[in-house]
């Protein structure tokens, strides 16, 4: 019993009200054997937000509850590591985020937390921070800390089994949309470019198969393993994806995964002039043959595969389904340029980068 081990006695569980409908919420504390004595806080949102974990805290508060149980997406474990720190620390939330230094400022013990991933994409079950949307500012931010990291994490891919053909692509894009960021980020981790590769492979051999049968369990445990290389290799930095898709999903939400997925083959176009001689191992790892091709080869049959990957899950081609305002692209370009993981993009990014690769998709 993980509860015993870390010597919580009454959790909160934080998951979201579509997880709890659906009766999966059930099936994850029974397949975790968490059916002790709990307070339950499901308003959590697709794009987490800071009125979100001050909700959260106010029933962690309410319930005496001494632990937390996150369980369900990205968007549940990320609301629970939110709900963890403001347990013990003051607000607002903006003052904890990478940009200002907000892990030095994480100076008091926080409630023990289990991580229990219901899908394979993110990564936060191993990740050492957040996203979510604070109050200050209206900007989504990556609360990182060392002392965010889950206490337990417990990865069971049976709990995606059931998670719709949509969702397994949009998080598995999620996924392999990290892999291809943090392999591409100019930091030095070789460890780091070795996982990302691993998670390349396992995306090119699965996802597809998991989208088209969802019981098959061989393809979610793949999916599972590929997200958690993801998660593993934050610390690496991400790129221009996802500053894009932060800034949308703040300004107008939908799935993060999915609009990752829209984003991809345009930024790769976008960055390949700076990581050329890198596509050759993705294009390995993804199963393409290359042998005696060019790097420039590479690069194209890449691409090409992302494209026909996106055809194979039915991700849009374009933006047209979040509405973006026109006269509010100026703003957006702000936000874009607000958020950290462009700062690890191989290619440095411009607001008039921000702008093309906006205008490519709108």
């Amino acid at each position: 019993d993980g509860l015993a081990s870390l010597k919580v006695e009454k959790p909160l569980i934080v998951s979201d009200q579509g997880l709890l409908d659906c009766g999966l919420l059930e099936s994850a504390i029974e397949s975790a054997r968490l059916e002790r004595s709990h307070s339950l806080f499901a308003g959590v949102d697709a794009n987490p937000t800071e009125a979100n974990v001050r909700a959260g805290v106010e029933a962690f508060r309410a319930g005496g509850c001494d632990g937390i149980v996150g369980i369900g997406g990205g968007s549940a474990l990320d609301a629970a590591k939110g709900i963890r720190l403001m347990a013990t620390h003051e607000g607002p939330l903006a003052q904890y985020g990478i940009l200002v230094e907000g892990s030095e400022k994480m100076i008091h013990p926080m409630p023990e937390m289990i991580a229990i991933p219901t899908t394979a994409g993110t990564g936060s079950e191993v990740a050492r921070g957040a996203l979510l949307i604070e109050e200050t500012n209206g900007v989504k931010i990556a609360v990182v800390g060392p002392k965010l990291f889950p206490s337990l994490t417990i990865c069971d891919p049976e709990l995606t089994i059931n998670l719709p053909p949509f969702l397994t692509a949009g998080t598995g894009m999620d996924a392999l949309t990290h892999c291809v960021e943090e392999y591409l980020s100019p930091k030095f981790n070789p460890i780091i470019e070795g996982l990302a590769l691993e998670g390349i492979r396992r995306c090119a051999a699965s996802l597809k198969i998991a989208y088209a049968d969802g019981s098959n369990i061989d393809a979610r445990s793949d999916m599972m393993v590929a997200a958690m290389l993801g998660g593993m290799g934050f610390a690496k930095g991400l790129g221009v994806v996802h500053s894009l898709s932060h800034a949308i999903g703040a300004m107008y939400g939908g799935h993060h995964g999915s609009l990752n997925a829209i984003l991809l083959p345009a930024s790769l176009e976008f960055n390949r002039s700076h990581c050329l001689e890198k596509f050759r191992p993705m294009a390995q790892a993804a199963g393409i043959p290359i042998e005696g091709e060019t790097d420039e080869f590479c690069a194209n049959a890449f691409i090409q595969f992302i494209r026909d990957l996106n055809t194979t899950l039915k991700v849009p081609t374009d933006l047209k389904d979040w509405s973006i305002d026109g006269e509010k692209l100026d703003e957006l370009i702000e936000l874009c340029q607000a958020d950290h993981c462009h700062l690890t993009n191989v290619r440095p990014v411009t607001k008039e980068d921000f702008r093309e690769q906006l205008q490519l998709h709108l």
